[in-house]
């Protein structure tokens, strides 16, 4: 198993990119609040995951031409075509449609090959919120006060693509595991065909099959894989669209380029990410990077690192310099642990790290 990992710097210096909205605790109602989360004494802004996936499915349509699953919704619940075959976005991004359809149970669910971390803020709240005193007066009458919260700070985030798992469909009775329908999910009558009122099901595994064979995919007996050259395209787009990251709540007020600053990538042959914890931190104010600290981690994972593959540093000169980081002292640190370095621009280090995701699939 093989599994793209990263981590992100979003530089943030004026912006309110995920709100959690009005403050309905005060009797005015006029605060909007940044979403925070406690971590020992101190509280820290964050962008909730599930924000950050939406910006990068965004992306892959803009930039990519994607074409995303369409949206349905079922009582209470709304979900995905759920159909990876056709939609890279539910490939990737994965799906759980759980109901049942004219008394079939149609439910299929598929574990993300992508994960991702929320995007946290480096600095805390103390040191990173301010509150920007405002009054609505475009209205005849009393101006109308209001107070929104917004930040200065860093937000850091990993990620983790499971190289494996892209383009490849499992039908397996466990939750994560069905992601496809089959035609033992279809009530039979006493002669062998569909039974009535299973036309829209049969209709799914027929349409699934037909695209199976029109893209030359290959079956096996519990999974479905497509062929490289699709799973290779899909890969590599999730890991280029980062370069063009784009989204954010209050963007034309506080107006912020989300595209990362500085990136790490690296191959790993287990489903773990070295850039989680603790090597970008607060200290006096000031944010930090700890490469030693990399260097040791890395070492102490030799055996999950591939032959040859490399670590990926690509930065933003304006931000590091900015930070007052030397990335020529980083790589030169973890060089001497033993970590082949491969250092650039964001651009640059995208464009290598995928063309390593490109040779795994042949």
């Amino acid at each position: 198993m093989r599994f793209a990992t990263g981590m992100v710097l979003i530089d943030a210096p004026h912006s309110a990119l995920n709100m959690l909205g009005i403050d309905e605790s005060l009797a005015d109602r006029n605060v909007t609040r940044v979403k925070t989360f406690r971590r020992g004494g101190k509280r820290y802004p964050y962008v909730s995951p599930q924000a950050w996936r939406y910006w990068w499915r965004f992306t892959l349509k803009e930039h990519f031409n994607w074409e995303l699953s369409p949206l349905y919704r079922e009582q209470k619940q709304v979900f995905t075509a759920a159909n990876p075959l056709k939609y890279p976005d539910d490939d990737v991004f994965g799906y759980m449609r759980a109901f049942k359809r004219g008394g079939v149970n149609v439910t299929v669910t598929r574990v993300s090959p992508l994960k991702n971390t929320p995007l946290i803020s480096i600095l805390p709240d103390r040191s990173s919120v301010t509150v920007d005193e405002g009054y609505a007066s475009r209205h005849e009458g009393d101006p109308v006060p209001y107070s929104q919260e917004f930040y200065s700070t860093v937000f850091k985030g990993a990620f983790s693509l499971d190289l494996d798992s892209v383009g490849r469909f499992t039908i397996i009775s466990k939750a994560g595991f069905k992601n496809l329908l089959t035609w033992d999910d279809v009530p039979k009558d006493k002669k062998g065909n569909p039974k009535k009122g299973t036309e829209d099901v049969v209709n799914e595994i027929r349409e699934m099959e037909r695209i199976a064979e029109e893209l030359g995919v290959e079956k096996r007996d519990k999974e479905w894989i497509m062929p490289p050259k699709i799973r290779k395209k899909r890969a590599t787009d999730v890991i280029k669209a980062l370069r063009l990251l784009t989204g954010g709540a209050k963007q034309s007020q506080y107006h912020t380029d989300v595209t990362p600053k500085f990136v790490l990538l690296l191959n790993v042959d287990a489903g773990i990410n070295p850039f989680i914890s603790d090597l970008v931190f607060e200290e006096r104010g000031e944010i930090r990077f700890d490469a030693e600290a990399l260097a040791k981690r890395l070492k102490d994972l030799k055996e999950v690192i591939p032959d040859n593959a490399k670590l990926y540093i690509g930065y933003d000169e304006g931000f590091t310099r900015s930070l007052g980081w030397d990335v020529n002292e980083i790589a030169k640190t973890l060089e001497k642990a033993g970590v082949e370095v491969f250092t650039g621009t964001v651009g640059e280090a995208i464009e290598e790290f995928a063309k390593e995701i490109e040779a795994y699939y042949g």
